[in-house]
């Protein structure tokens, strides 16, 4: 099941990226502030497509990387992390397109420069979420073509073919068409290619030592106490104990902590779910597929923060309420994005739990700390009360890597055949 999800991202991720480059319209010399309150439409079109290309890279990419076992192992650890931090990290950046075309359709462009570039210049905002995004990026999509091979997962004309449909989107992204699609239709094939030698598995070379297989069930463990502990952090760390902006205006460093932890939070949950799936029935590992989707998405959402903080500093009040009434009447964003995103991370966290004990993999109690958790942070709102949540998914999920720490490790994963 695994494979054939990972080989449908594989797919539908570099299509989403092709159409998404393809409507972009700041194609081209004109990149200046104005062009997208001239194409709304086109720009949140680009906007959602674009985000969801790099979200689904991250299953697709992971689903790559998991049959390697030895060889590759080194490449494929780096590449691991560099994925589920930094290119999901990198996915939550473009939110920062819909931040400005609503500051676009609401301000005149000196306005929206001075917003821009306070936010541009935030540096926990630029530390915590556009380093880690550029780089993880670019080391995900170099690395794990590369370690795919090596892993004879993939073969090397596959992985060539990945690298230069990269190269080819770097140099031509804001290119007119069909100049800017030439990276992208390539990545099409490439990971096509890939996709489908990752359907047809053959037995895992036993003269293997499952080296990479070990480093991903301590990486899940050790997520399963990271995530709840960086999302207690990140509660802890809220300047607006009382919902009052003014507050967060005042603390404009505390502000962009606690939204890091936050956003790191909800991405250490992605390996976490990922490691109590590898242990449990169908119906965990269906939830956690979609909770993984909802995780990715849900984690970007915290970038906001910041964004809201930028607008506050160089904006008054009632303008800046308005930027945010805008932001959220954009469809594309609240029901492509936001609203599943929430929704689905929080019943899914709920379900894999309820799923893992349901298959005997943890116990009854630990999944209700999970739901205790889960309710405790919808209901008991913000300021000291509110680690209470965080702190109960921190026992549950605690107990959970116990308990899978002292269960049999799982089979190793076919290998695909690989010329």
């Amino acid at each position: 099941m695994w494979r054939k999800a990972a080989a449908v991202c594989l797919v539908a991720a570099p299509i989403a990226l092709t159409v998404a480059t393809g409507v972009d319209p700041a194609l081209g010399d004109d990149q200046g502030y104005g062009i997208y309150r001239q194409h709304p439409g086109a720009v949140q079109a680009h906007s959602i497509l674009l985000h969801w290309a790099w979200v689904l890279f991250v299953p697709g990419l992971l689903g790559l990387l998991t049959p390697i076992r030895e060889r590759g192992a080194v490449l494929a650890r780096i590449a691991w992390i560099s994925v589920i931090v930094g290119l999901t990290t990198f996915s939550a950046l473009m939110a920062n397109d819909f931040f400005l075309l609503a500051l676009e359709q609401t301000l005149p462009d000196a306005r929206v420069r001075a917003v821009d570039e306070t936010f541009l210049a935030m540096s926990v905002t630029v530390a915590g979420w556009q380093w880690p995004g550029l780089i993880g990026w670019g080391l995900s999509l170099i690395l794990t073509p590369v370690a795919a091979a090596r892993g004879r997962v993939i073969d090397w004309w596959t992985s060539g073919a990945a690298l230069l449909g990269m190269a080819l989107y770097l140099v031509f992204a804001i290119s007119p068409v069909p100049f800017c699609l030439l990276g992208p239709v390539v990545l099409i094939g490439a990971y096509g290619a890939a996709a489908w030698r990752l359907v047809r598995p053959t037995a895992a070379a036993s003269a293997e030592r499952d080296s990479f297989g070990i480093f991903r069930r301590r990486f899940g463990l050790f997520s399963l106490y990271a995530a709840p502990a960086l999302f207690a952090l990140g509660m802890a760390t809220v300047p607006d104990w009382g919902a009052d902006v003014a507050d967060s205006v005042a603390k404009p460093v505390q502000t962009q902590v606690s939204a890091l932890f936050l956003h790191l939070g909800w991405v250490f949950f992605v390996p976490a779910v990922l490691a109590v799936a590898s242990r449990a029935n169908r119906f965990t590992r269906v939830a956690a597929g979609v909770t993984v989707l909802a995780l990715i998405n849900f984690s970007g959402l915290m970038v906001g923060d910041s964004a809201d903080l930028a607008a506050r500093q160089v904006l008054d009040a009632a303008t800046a309420d308005r930027v945010a009434d805008t932001l959220g009447g954009y469809a594309a964003f609240t029901f492509g994005w936001a609203l599943p995103a929430m929704l689905f991370s929080l019943l899914g966290l709920i379900a894999v739990a309820v799923g893992a004990a349901v298959g005997r993999t943890t116990r009854w109690w630990t999944a209700a700390l999970v739901v205790a958790g889960i309710v405790a942070f919808l209901g008991l709102g913000l300021g000291p009360i509110g680690v209470t949540g965080p702190l109960l998914l921190l026992a549950g999920f605690g107990l959970m890597a116990r308990d899978l720490a002292r269960s049999p490790a799982p089979a190793p994963t076919p290998v695909p055949a690989a010329a």
